[in-house]
């Protein structure tokens, strides 16, 4: 996992952002700061290490900021790219990529 990671004053600065719950902010933060290269993050470890609530991720959810890849909570930013480049030459293909492709991007 990378050392950086970065938030788009678009995204985070937006009112569709700054009208949910603090608590649903956090566990975007957080979530992004765990995410892959892909924007892939493990939504279920972060919310037990953080105190996030399943009802903070389905708020991100339903506005669009992530989407729930499958039962076990793996979770991936949907403005990943606006939020961080990643150069080639550092960028790791997340151990998720398969199940990514799948959801996410059926037509790849």
């Amino acid at each position: 996992m990378a050392e950086r990671r970065m938030f788009a004053k678009a995204i985070v600065g937006s009112a569709r952002f700054l009208r949910m719950p603090a608590t649903s902010r956090l566990l975007y933060y957080d979530l992004g700061m765990a995410a892959d290269d892909d924007g892939v993050a493990e939504a279920f470890s972060v919310m037990r290490t953080t105190g996030a609530t399943n009802d903070d991720l389905r708020v991100l959810a339903s506005k669009g900021f992530v989407t729930i890849l499958n039962d076990d909570l793996v979770t991936y930013i949907n403005d990943w790219r606006r939020n961080n480049f990643i150069r080639n030459d550092r960028y790791r293909p997340s151990v998720y990529r398969k199940l990514l492709c799948q959801v996410v991007l059926p037509d790849s």
